[in-house]
């Protein structure tokens, strides 16, 4: 595969995250969708809108880096703790239209990196804590580590549900 296919790979595997995750709850209840467990101890509808907020500010930064390439991005403000949950309501908000908005979102970024050949090979500089000198990373490889994301919180996820009545 050429150069250009190299590049469209992580675009394929992050427009299939909202897919990953309806596939990872189908069939679980709003009752489930409270069941915790995994390596942070939250429920599934926790690990559902932390996954939806993460790749929300990836999708961010991403248009950042069409627009200016070694573009700088806070994204210390995040706080996914427990308290942080209550705040947003994620320990309450339903999930369908947080995957929904996720989908719609992911092939409007994609669609936007598409049309900037260069762009999955631009740098962003991103100030990830609170006094930290911010690092540097591609935005392919952003990307790549957002469907890596997705993939450990859907394990916990499946460890969640083991907790349901055979």
């Amino acid at each position: 595969m050429g150069e250009q296919g190299a590049m469209v790979q992580p675009l394929g595997d992050w427009l299939q995250v909202s897919r990953a995750i309806e596939v990872a709850i189908d069939g679980v209840t709003e009752v489930e969708l409270d069941f915790r467990g995994g390596s942070n101890g939250w429920s599934i509808r926790e690990n559902i809108h932390h996954l939806v907020e993460s790749n929300v500010v990836a999708c961010s930064i991403a248009i950042a880096a069409v627009g200016e390439s070694s573009c700088a991005f806070d994204c210390s403000w995040m706080t996914p703790d427990r308290s942080w949950m209550e705040r947003t309501g994620y320990t309450r908000a339903a999930v369908a239209p947080a995957i929904d908005a996720l989908s719609a979102l992911c092939r409007y970024v994609a669609s936007l990196l598409n049309a900037s050949p260069d762009v999955l090979q631009r740098e962003v500089k991103l100030l990830a804590v609170p006094g930290e000198v911010p690092y540097s990373m591609t935005v392919e490889h952003m990307i790549r580590q957002e469907v890596e994301h997705v993939q450990l919180h859907l394990q916990d996820i499946t460890e969640a549900l083991k907790q349901r009545p055979r």
